[in-house]
Order: structure tokens, then sequence, then C-alpha cells
């Protein structure tokens, strides 16, 4: 046993032959083009708006948080344009950046300078406030692409509203979540979400919305130190609030009555508190997001995939495939590796990359909706009518993992962003 233990310790150190690195380049590069492909002609619509479920049963797409699912859509392509250099990617991308900016609220709306980013589905026209920061990321990357900063100007006049409106007194960090679009009422003691709740707890009505690490954006596009102290200041609370499993389990869309683990809400928290450690090289966040990737190198399953309905003990739904939270563990996982504490991470990365290679729709596929798309499914019940979906996001975040896998196998920096 410690021979044939050793044996495989030496097969590991050994170097990976050359060839086998340029066909598994190949074959990322190739994924890449095929998912961008979908991206941006399917899920960048004409007008430029992001789709988002794409109901099986009806052949048709339900529209669901455009705004982050269209931000972080043209994020994953312009990571693909990077790799590829293929300008349909960066096109669409362009297409999804004017879209998101068409729909700032103008003077003398009572919420001027923030995007009308109606949270649709069951919410209908009310904003949440991550339905906006979600997919800022991609705003302040489309203009660093283009040089046009006119995406990422639209993106700071909505963080500057979010950050000065929604904070909750006498809760450092923590920032109301449910704003009404007519009047910019914040609902301060209710929540869509618990429904029962009269009043709803603070942990109900906000939480630390620090998803898409906006205030870090906002600082590097505008040269004011003000916006990175205080989004170092918002992402020590964020540390403060951690549990020991690497989890926020007092905050939705966790539940900590049934335990349910939402399988992208943690890696959110994390992957902005290495935006936090690369600004500050404070050794405490990249060990707060390290212990975030732990507990989701826990959930990840023998073949790479996670489950939707998951739950903190390990247990889960199947069938709830969700291509996304693949991706975004195997984001997190690279990210923290590059920084030199990840290389216990190894085989979930590999299994992560093999998952999503392995699980996407045949570009040949008959439904042009689907072809070239990474899995991600849903299924609920709407009124006794099931709703069985594939999700835009597995490709958003897809994009995005596979583009950093292709630069760590060329040996570049996973961690490096464009200027």
């Amino acid at each position: 046993m410690i021979r044939a233990t050793l044996a495989a310790l030496v097969l590991l150190l050994l170097p990976v032959p050359a060839s086998a690195t340029s066909a598994r380049l190949a074959e990322i590069e190739a994924a890449i083009r095929d998912v961008g492909a979908h991206a941006a002609r399917v899920l960048i619509d004409e007008t430029g708006k992001g789709r988002a479920d794409y109901d099986l049963l009806a052949g048709e797409w339900v529209e669901y948080e455009p705004h982050w699912h269209t931000g972080q859509t043209a994020l994953g392509l312009i990571e693909a344009w990077r790799v590829t250099g293929e300008p349909e990617f960066l096109a669409a991308a362009r297409r999804a950046g004017d879209w998101w900016i068409s729909t700032e609220f103008q003077p003398p709306h009572p919420l001027a300078g923030l995007v009308n980013a109606a949270h649709g589905d069951r919410l209908g026209t009310l904003i949440n406030f991550t339905t906006v920061s979600d997919g800022t990321p991609g705003l302040f990357a489309l203009s660093r692409a283009t040089g046009d900063p006119k995406y990422a100007d639209t993106a700071t006049r909505s963080g500057g509203w979010l950050f000065e409106n929604t904070a909750v007194p006498g809760h450092p960090g923590l920032f109301y979540n449910i704003i009404e679009p007519d009047t910019g009422e914040l609902w301060t003691d209710r929540s869509p979400h618990h429904p029962d709740a009269n009043p709803a707890s603070v942990t109900q009505v906000a939480r630390p919305n620090i998803e898409g690490y906006l205030a870090r954006d906002m600082c590097r596009h505008t040269g004011d130190q003000a916006w990175c102290d205080r989004f170092l200041a918002h992402a020590r609370t964020v540390v403060e609030r951690q549990d020991d499993t690497g989890l926020w389990m007092a905050f939705e869309p966790n539940d900590p009555d049934s335990g349910r683990v939402h399988p992208r809400f943690n890696i959110w928290n994390a992957e902005a508190l290495l935006e936090a450690y690369a600004l500050s090289h404070d050794p405490v966040f990249l060990q707060a997001a390290l212990k975030t990737g732990r507990a989701m190198a826990r959930y990840q399953d023998r073949w790479g995939g996670f489950a939707y309905d998951l739950n903190v003990d390990g247990s889960s739904r199947p069938g709830s495939l969700t291509g996304s939270a693949t991706a975004f563990s195997g984001i997190l996982w690279l990210r923290l590796r590059d920084y030199g504490v990840g290389e216990e991470f190894d085989a979930n990365i590999e299994r992560s990359l093999n998952w999503l290679l392995a699980n996407r729709f045949d570009v040949d596929h008959p439904d042009p909706n689907l072809a070239g798309a990474i899995l991600e499914t849903r299924a609920r019940t709407v009124d006794g009518r099931v709703r069985l979906v594939v999700r835009d996001i597995a490709g958003a975040f897809g994009l995005r993992f596979l583009a950093m896998s292709w630069r760590d196998l060329q040996g570049q920096d996973v961690n490096e962003t464009l200027p």
C-alpha cells in the first residue's frame, strides 16, 4: 500500500507532457468559443437584455433579475474575448452594457442615479440591492475593455445611491435589500421572502450585500480612496459575521431555520473578501475566503457538481444541477491557489473543469436556445404547472472559470484583471 502511494506521488510530481497541456488548452478554448457563442447570440437578446430561465416545457424564456444576469453574462463574454480575441464576444458585452445603462432613473425621480433593476419573477417590479450589484462587475470590466467610461459611470452612480440610502442604522455593514421602484421606499420591517414575519428581523430584511464588490470597483474607477476605505471597512464586518463553517447562514438566501445553503451566495461574499485581500494584503480576508473554499469543497459531489437544493449537513435533493456553483467554486479555488493557500483544492478544480466540459448541450442541439449552453436545471411548480428550466448563469460563470483555467494552464496570474 505504501509503495503504491509513493508510486502515485511520483507520477503526480512528474512534469505533464507539453502535448497533453496543449490538448487540454485546445479543449478549454473550444468550450469557451462554444459557450461564448451561445452567450453572445442567445443569452444576450437583440435589445442587449440578458435572458435568464429557459422553460423547457413551454419553449420560452422567463425573465428573472435581468440586471445581474446581464452584467454577469457580459463579464463572462469579456473573459472569453480575452482568451479568444473573438470580436463578437466583446460586441455582445457592449450591447449588454448599453441596455443596462439605458435603464437609469433620471431626475426628478426619487431613485435618480439608480438603475431600474426590477427583480422579476415572484417579486415583480421590486428592486433588490444585489440585483444591481451582482451585475456591476461586468459594467466596470466593459469600461476597462473598451475604454468607454459610460458603463462604469452608470454603475458608480447606482452604487452611490445604494450605499448612501440603504445602510441599516445601528448595524454597520448591513444594507436593506428591497426598494420600491416608484417611491424609493425601503422595506425595513417586512420581506417578500418572509411574508409571515411581522415585523421581519434585521437579518430577514438586510444582509451584507458586498456581492459584486461594488465599492471596490467604484474606488478603482473614480480614484476616490474613500470608496476603497469604505469597502475595506465593509469587508471587515463581513468577516466578523462569518460562521465557523465558512458560511453566512444568518442571511438569506441561506436559511438558518431549515439549514438550507444557497450554492452561490457564500461564494459571492468570499469573492469580495479576495478583492479586499488584493487591495489591502491583509491575511484576515484571505483566511476567511479560504474557510468558504473549504466549505464548498465539502459540498462538491464526486463528479464535480453541486445541487441547488443543498443543506448545511451536505445532504441535497438530486436533480437540481447547478453548473454556476460548479464554476463559481472553481473560480474561488483557483484564486485562492494563485494566492498561495489553495493547493488543497487541486482535485476540486479539476473536477469542476471536467464537469463543465462534459455537461454542455451540443452546438448542434435541435433547440437553438440550448445549443452550446452549460447545464443548470431548476424545477418549480407554479399554480399546479411544473416549470422545468435551464438557467443562463451556468454560461456566465462557466465562461469566467474556463477562461481562468486557460490562463492558469498558461502559467498566467488568474487574479489579474483588465487594466
